[in-house]
């Protein structure tokens, strides 16, 4: 029923021009009822990203939300690239591979036991370890653990990576803490501009923070629609 639903949701989005002629998107995170970051879809360079400016906070909830931006991209790609353009398809290092989530892999907890008791976690012991059906289910859902660039050949598949950003700036570790400590959507718009843009955030003065506020404010203004930048709470 959800599955429906949600396949409905996205037959109703519409983008300016055929998902993969597109440069970027951007799709704003809620997690724990408190807490906002952004999720970076690259496509000139084929990778995913999230911006979080409280990783520290968010870190537990990571493999879950890789796993609903990979569901959502694959069924907006379905739905609105043209049939020609090879299908992404998303290759996990090996020895990140057991912890992405359960309900993407279907790698029970003794399978992935059975991996970490290994000096090293490779392909051939993960593919010997799974069962045919669930590497028919990876197929499907355009995953493989792989190492980067393997499937640079397959003109069927666009290869795509995570990356990891641990430059993103964080709301822990500056002086003036009354102005960012809970300042995640703020930081939510700049961390978007920045990896779309171009723009720099300086990480330690972190004057940009107020005139951020004024901006968007200046913008709600302008367009007549009410802004709320109160901090996160």
């Amino acid at each position: 029923m959800y599955l429906r639903k949600y396949e409905r949701m996205i037959e109703k989005i519409t983008f300016p021009a055929p998902i993969h002629l597109l440069d970027h998107i951007i799709i704003p995170i809620h997690i724990r009822k408190s807490h906002w970051f952004p999720a970076h879809i690259n496509l000139r360079t084929q990778s995913i990203s999230l911006l979080d400016s409280s990783q520290i906070y968010s870190v537990a909830a990571y493999p879950h939300q890789r796993m609903l931006i990979w569901k959502f991209f694959k069924m907006v790609w379905t739905k609105h690239a043209e049939v020609a353009v090879p299908v992404p398809h998303w290759t996990i290092p090996p020895e990140r591979f057991t912890g992405l989530h359960p309900r993407l892999t279907d790698l029970t907890p003794k399978m992935i036991q059975t991996l970490g008791q290994g000096t090293k976690i490779t392909t051939i012991n993960i593919m010997n370890t799974t069962t045919e059906k669930i590497q028919s289910r990876w197929i499907r859902r355009g995953i493989s653990p792989e190492m980067d660039g393997s499937r640079l050949k397959d003109p069927l598949v666009q290869p795509w990576t995570y990356i990891e950003q641990p430059g993103t700036p964080q709301q822990d570790n500056f002086t003036n803490t009354t102005e960012i400590r809970l300042a995640c959507g703020i930081y939510t718009v700049l961390s978007s501009l920045s990896a779309v843009r171009n723009w720099e955030i300086d990480p330690v003065k972190q004057t940009h923070i107020r005139q951020a506020r004024n901006w968007m404010a200046a913008i709600g203004h302008a367009i007549h629609e009410v802004v709320s930048l109160h901090r996160c709470r």
